[in-house]
């Protein structure tokens, strides 16, 4: 992989090699920053869903579609990038994301407290268990994956879009972490069956 950097307004980015896996055709991308966003950082872990932060730590970490993310002052880190237009959509996201959450700073409440943290394997104890294949995945275990890296939404199982309401405390958990959860189990809604 060449090393040079491609320079955009307001920031430059490069691909390299994943250390451990010379051999792979996978990248990873760092991405710098022209200007610090330290003090942006709790405004923007208000709008990353599921993303994890301690204020004052000076870091955010999120998944996004199977990528883990890593933003911190001055430099943005992407994981598992197939190619040079996969790394530049996702700097050129990121770096909207950063220009609208300063634009709208006043009407975004800062997080200054760690948020809750859900893991693949409470995802996968509270799903049926059933290993029906009806949300795409070979396995319960395999659709948790799928869900935490938010590479498939949970309504995908077709045991909890039957019975909702049994999912709750899934459901809240989740909601908690940012995922996007069905409609008809959030509060006031009834199904219509």
């Amino acid at each position: 992989m060449d090393d040079r950097w491609h320079r955009r307004e307001g920031y430059t980015f490069h691909l390299v090699n994943i250390d451990c896996m010379r051999q792979s055709t996978r990248f990873n991308v760092i991405m710098e920053l022209s200007e610090s966003i330290e003090g942006l950082l709790p405004y923007l872990a208000a709008v990353l869903p599921g993303c994890t932060y301690i204020h004052g730590s000076g870091v955010i970490n999120v998944m996004d579609d199977g990528h883990i993310i890593g933003i911190t002052g001055r430099r943005i880190t992407f994981t598992d990038v197939g190619d040079e237009n996969e790394a530049e959509a996702l700097c050129r996201r990121y770096f909207q994301t950063i220009r609208e959450v300063t634009s709208r700073k006043d009407t975004v409440a800062p997080v200054f407290q760690k948020r809750q943290d859900l893991t693949v394997l409470e995802i996968f104890r509270a799903l049926p268990a059933t290993n029906c294949g009806g949300c795409g995945y070979s396995t319960c275990m395999a659709f948790a994956a799928g869900v935490f890296r938010r590479e498939t939404t949970i309504e995908r199982c077709p045991p909890l879009a039957e019975n909702p309401h049994r999912y709750a405390a899934l459901f809240h958990k989740l909601a908690l972490n940012g995922h996007r959860i069905p409609e008809s189990t959030q509060p006031g809604r009834e199904t219509s069956r």
